[in-house]
C-alpha cells in the first residue's frame, strides 16, 4: 500500500516539475528535460521493488528497443510535417511507431537498439540544427489542462505497467517504460503554436537526452542486481543528467 501512494505522489510531482521548467526556461530546455529518464526511472524502480531486481534487468532490452522506436518516431514526425498537417503527422507517427516498435522488439538485440538509437539521434541533431537555433530561447504557451493531463497520464502509465507486470512480462514492461508522456504532447503543441522552429527545439533536446536514457538503462542492467535498485537508479539518473548536459553544451548551435 505504501508503494501505491508513492506512485501517486512521485510521478505527478516529477511531471509537474519538468513542465514548469519548460515554461520557465523555454522549449529547448523542456526538450532536454523531457528526454531524461523520468518516467523510466519511476517504472524501473517500482518494477524492481515489486517483481525483483532480476525482472528489472530483463526489462532493459525491451526498454532500449522502445527508445529507438521513439527517436524514429520523432524524426518521422519532424520530416513528414514539412508538407503534412500536425494531425496527419500525429496519425502517421503513431502508425510508424508501432511498426518500428514491432521490428526492434522482434530483433531483440541490445546492441542493435543502441546502434539504431545513436544513428537516429545523429540524424535528428543534423536535421534540426537550424530550427533549434531559432527556437531554443522561446516558450510556446499551452492550455492550462495540458500539465494536469501529463501528470495524470504518467501516473496511469506507471500504475498500468507495474500492476500488469507479471502478465506483460519483463520485455513488454520495459518496452512501455520509456514512452514520452511529456515530450510527445510538448512537441505537438510546440509545432502547432510555435511552428517548426519550436518543434525542432523540442525534438533536438529530446534526442540529446536519449543518449542519457541509454546510459541510464545500461547502468541499470549491470548494476541493479549486484548493487540494488536504489543505487542503480541513482547512479543511472546522475549519469544521464551529466551526459545530457555535456552533449547539450557540445551540440549547441552557433549563431
Amino acid at each position: 500500500m505504501t508503494a501505491f501512494y508513492l506512485k501517486l505522489l512521485i510521478t505527478p510531482l516529477l511531471m509537474l516539475s519538468i513542465s514548469l521548467a519548460a515554461k520557465r526556461w523555454g522549449t529547448h530546455i523542456g526538450g532536454l528535460l523531457s528526454g531524461l529518464p523520468v518516467t523510466s526511472a519511476s517504472v524501473m524502480l517500482f518494477l524492481s521493488l515489486e517483481q525483483g531486481p532480476g525482472f528489472a534487468a530483463q526489462a532493459v532490452p525491451g526498454a532500449l528497443a522502445g527508445v529507438a522506436a521513439i527517436q524514429a518516431t520523432y524524426l518521422f514526425y519532424y520530416r513528414v510535417t514539412r508538407r503534412a498537417s500536425a494531425l496527419i503527422g500525429c496519425l502517421g507517427a503513431l502508425a510508424f511507431y508501432v511498426c518500428v516498435a514491432l521490428v526492434m522488439n522482434g530483433i531483440g538485440s541490445l546492441v542493435a537498439s543502441i546502434a539504431v538509437t545513436l544513428c537516429l539521434v545523429a540524424a535528428i541533431i543534423r536535421a534540426t540544427t537550424p530550427g533549434a537555433e531559432a527556437g531554443a530561447g522561446g516558450y510556446v504557451p499551452v492550455p492550462r489542462w495540458v500539465i494536469p493531463m501529463r501528470m495524470l497520464t504518467a501516473t496511469l502509465l506507471l500504475l498500468a505497467i507495474t500492476a500488469g507486470a507479471q502478465w506483460l512480462g519483463p520485455v513488454v514492461s520495459g518496452f512501455l517504460a520509456p514512452i514520452p508522456v511529456i515530450a510527445w504532447p510538448l512537441a505537438v503543441f510546440a509545432h502547432v503554436q510555435g511552428g517548426r522552429h519550436e518543434l525542432g527545439a523540442i525534438v533536438r533536446g529530446n534526442a540529446i537526452g536519449a543518449i542519457g536514457v541509454v546510459a541510464f538503462y545500461l547502468c541499470l542492467k549491470f548494476m541493479v542486481e549486484p548493487w540494488g535498485i536504489f543505487a542503480a537508479v541513482a547512479m543511472g539518473v546522475t549519469l544521464a543528467v551529466v551526459i545530457t548536459a555535456a552533449l547539450a553544451a557540445l551540440t549547441k548551435p552557433r549563431r
